[in-house]
């Protein structure tokens, strides 16, 4: 069996126990995850809205607890870990330990990958590590996830990885009561925008938080848009398999489309409204299409115009794999710069991005997901635009 069916199969199974079960948790593995953070706290962060799922009751502030619980996880023999509530002193926090030691994986090697923990019963969890972008791109658009936040709760149906205001939450089913289709993904994205301002208006916003804020505001709207115009399909019966399976085929290809435009769209109105000239899509040799060429098209297929002053600016949702796809998409910038919402991966593969000359632009919260020793190497959204900035308004 080949490695691309072994993936096939690993992502089919972990999808399969999830909708079995119904209730999981799910997280991409930080280095502090794996202890490379050199903060000296053993085992795998477990969010705070996510304790349902490993204790009968919340934690307390001044007193710890713990249980043990049994991972099982394909092709291996099942193994003991340990679940902790450290609520004494400054702390405040739920993490799973004895997990590394005891199971197959090497843990330096997981940053970035998604791990899932389903609880089949109280003491017993199937726990699931995805490491390509296709397997986690699959299984968040199954369950219709947003990990803007790293991590996500799925309780039957009940998805606990949002946060938005109330009153955003208001204005959000209002607008949605007078869809009666699924909207273009340009005027989804602008309609995030407007409500979020509309919400938010008094507040400022760095580029860096402002651009996460959107993608969130999107991802909720697009799911109160998915309920409304779902709810007949899902209170009655389809009678038959295949206009069900041609009811979840579209619906998921609805869900990938969207996320994978996200993105873009926004990064397209930030840079506008910082006045920053580009092309998007972009336009290089023959037929490729870069996200982001700036200045412009024209001054990229124009040899006169100095190609130090032309600038790359990729935008990829995950980049774990696909960061190597843009290395040939402009032959004349040697110094590309990629934007992602990947929440961390591998010293390994930074040490590859930095020899082939990627510069990664990451939100600045997500930084910390990063190893320490090239958070100083990645840019904000902030500085990328600062950078655009003095290179074509001086």
């Amino acid at each position: 069996m080949n490695m691309q069916q072994n993936e096939a199969d690993r992502l089919t199974r972990a999808i399969e126990a999830a909708k079995k079960y119904g209730r999981f948790y799910c997280k991409f593995i930080s280095p502090n995850d794996v202890n490379l953070t050199g903060a000296h706290q053993d085992g795998i962060y477990i969010a705070k809205q996510a304790w349902s799922l490993f204790f009968e009751e919340e934690g307390a502030k001044g007193e710890n607890k713990d249980r043990y619980i049994k991972v099982h996880i394909d092709e291996y023999y099942p193994f003991e870990s340990r679940v902790v509530y450290y609520g004494r002193g400054s702390r405040n926090e739920y993490r799973i330990t004895r997990f590394w030691s005891n199971s197959p994986f090497e843990k330096e090697q997981q940053v970035g990958n998604l791990i899932i923990f389903i609880p089949m019963d109280p003491e017993n969890y199937k726990v699931y590590i995805l490491d390509t972008e296709e397997e986690i791109e699959s299984f968040i658009n199954t369950f219709s996830l947003s990990l803007a936040n790293n991590n996500a709760v799925y309780l039957e149906g009940d998805r606990k990885d949002i946060d938005l205001s109330q009153q955003l939450e208001r204005r959000i089913k209002e607008e949605v009561s007078f869809f009666n289709d699924f909207p273009e993904t340009t005027e989804l994205a602008e309609l995030a925008r407007n409500l979020h301002h509309e919400i938010y208006r008094k507040k400022k916003f760095t580029p860096d938080v402002i651009l996460l804020e959107w993608i969130k505001t999107e991802y909720s709207i697009f799911r109160a848009i998915e309920r409304s115009l779902y709810k007949e399909y899902l209170t009655k019966p389809f009678l038959d398999l295949d206009p069900l399976l041609a009811f979840a085929s579209g619906a998921l290809n609805r869900r990938k489309s969207r996320a994978g435009k996200s993105l873009e769209h926004h990064t397209d109105f930030l840079l506008s409204y910082h006045k920053i000239p580009f092309s998007h899509p972009g336009k290089s040799e023959g037929n490729k299409k870069p996200d982001f060429i700036l200045p412009s098209n024209e001054a990229y297929a124009d040899e006169k115009f100095p190609s130090e002053n032309l600038i790359f600016l990729g935008a990829k949702t995950t980049c774990k794999d696909r960061w190597r796809q843009i290395l040939n998409e402009a032959d004349r910038i040697d110094v590309k710069h990629l934007l992602t919402l990947q929440q961390g991966i591998t010293v390994n593969q930074l040490a590859e991005m930095e020899e082939e000359n990627v510069i990664l632009v990451v939100p600045k919260p997500y930084h910390s997901y990063y190893p320490a020793e090239y958070r100083e190497k990645i840019w904000t959204v902030d500085k990328f635009i600062h950078y655009a900035k003095e290179k074509y308004t001086t």
